[in-house]
């Protein structure tokens, strides 16, 4: 049993045996939602020199959640969350089948305000998300968007005007409590790491974080891995303001292999004269993940810690990964975006990217191609959403396998209770 949801098992136990210190306070609440979606997408290249085929299948995600809270400052909650697909053609490459696994995705309890309300606990399995995800955002890679827990210890110390979030991750690849349990692969290999993440509001005008977080991997060649970073976020005038990211990282393997890694993420912001229902944002960005250097002892590409999933909306680029699935390195892709308000219930997003690699690819290239993506979201009513997410790529001298645009897309609608 994972050591933090044996804390959080423990100390739920305590409080149910001794009974809630207000009773009158306490109180019980529950939710949840489904999530259908249809997916379609053909001829991504890889990095491995192949092609993802035309691909089209059904998916649909249902989770139930409950929260009691013994005090205004005490709580549990939890989450049980399946996910299951149905393939138009090729079924036999279909692992998630209807209802045949439940995983509670959130178990944890949060005791809040201690110390003259300077101290915030959060134990057990629970989701994380920092900045703009580029650092944590997902500990289950491997099974999609089914779920993005870790399981976590999160102290939140509060200081006028300073966070400081101490954090300590262990996730297993594989889920033991699953009901029905099917010993689905969650990541590689089993993982550990822990880390402070500082929020910094003493300059209004250029919010800033900080961290640094070590991680150990269990592979066939074990990992050990040191991020340092830092994340600014100046507003020089209503109309402009900036994103801006740096880190870096030195580790070591088992093997001997030094670890080496850099990330440069830069996005600036400007809204258009206002109209009351469009709300235009445009943005020019650079991202930039260092890549390996295969002539050289040392691992240059950037590790993407906990961030797996897909990041500037690109779908295209997680798959043509492979085969590190969504292991996000040597990129430098330059963009241009427009959000924008259409009407009160539809939000356009549009960007278009020029991907390059800084190391070079199987074709001995370093143009991974040019990228085109828009995702329309609309919000019908306090319980109905969803969206609707086009991408295409037209893939560059960097892969192998270079005959067809590629595109990803995918119809989704959501409902909460």
């Amino acid at each position: 049993m994972p050591f933090f949801l044996t804390i959080t098992s423990i100390l739920l136990t305590l409080f149910l045996a001794t009974g809630p210190a207000w009773s009158d306070e306490s109180r019980f609440t529950w939710g949840g939602d489904i999530r259908a979606r249809i997916v379609d997408y053909d001829r991504i290249p890889t990095e491995k020199g192949t092609l993802w085929d035309e691909t089209r299948f059904f998916r649909l995600r249902t989770r139930l959640w409950g929260q009691y809270a013994f005090t205004p400052d005490v709580a549990f909650r939890a989450r049980l969350t399946n996910a299951w697909r149905e393939y138009d053609s090729d079924k036999g490459v279909n692992n998630y089948q209807a209802m045949d696994e439940f995983v509670f995705d959130n178990f944890f309890m949060d005791i809040n305000n201690l110390f003259s309300e300077k101290l915030h606990l959060r134990l057990g399995r629970q989701d994380l998300k920092y900045g703009t995800g580029k650092i944590i955002r997902i500990g289950t890679p491997l099974d999609s968007s089914r779920t993005y827990y870790f399981d976590a210890v999160k102290a939140r110390f509060m200081f006028p005007k300073l966070t400081v979030d101490a954090l300590g991750i262990i996730t297993d690849n594989e889920d033991e409590f699953a009901i029905h349990r099917e010993n689905r692969q969650l990541v590689e290999g089993k993982e550990h790491g822990a880390g402070i993440y500082v929020t910094n509001r003493h300059f209004a005008k250029i919010p800033q974080e900080y961290y640094y977080f070590f991680k150990h991997e269990d592979r066939a060649s074990d990992l050990d891995l040191h991020t340092l970073g830092a994340r600014f976020s100046p507003k020089f005038t209503k109309q402009f303001s900036a994103n801006m990211e740096v880190a870096v990282q030195d580790g070591s393997r088992d093997n001997g292999n030094d670890i080496e890694g850099q990330l440069f993420d830069l996005s600036l912001f400007y809204k258009l004269p206002e109209s009351v229902s469009f709300k235009p944002v445009m943005d020019l960005s650079y991202y930039y993940l260092s890549g390996d250097d295969k002539n050289t002892g040392t691992e240059e590409g950037w590790h993407p810690l906990w961030a797996r999933f897909p990041q500037y909306m690109s779908y295209t680029i997680v798959r043509a990964l492979v085969p590190n699935f969504a292991a996000w390195s040597n990129i430098s892709m330059p963009s241009i975006g427009l959000k924008a308000n259409i009407g009160s219930h539809f939000t356009l997003r549009l960007r278009v990217a020029k991907v390059y690699a800084p190391e070079k690819g199987l074709e001995d290239g370093e143009e991974k191609g040019d990228l085109y993506i828009s995702r329309l979201t609309y919000k019908i009513n306090d319980h109905w959403d969803g969206n609707i997410h086009l991408e295409a790529m037209d893939p560059g001298n960097y892969y192998a396998a270079v005959n067809h645009t590629a595109h990803y897309a995918h119809l989704q609608l959501m409902y909460h209770f």
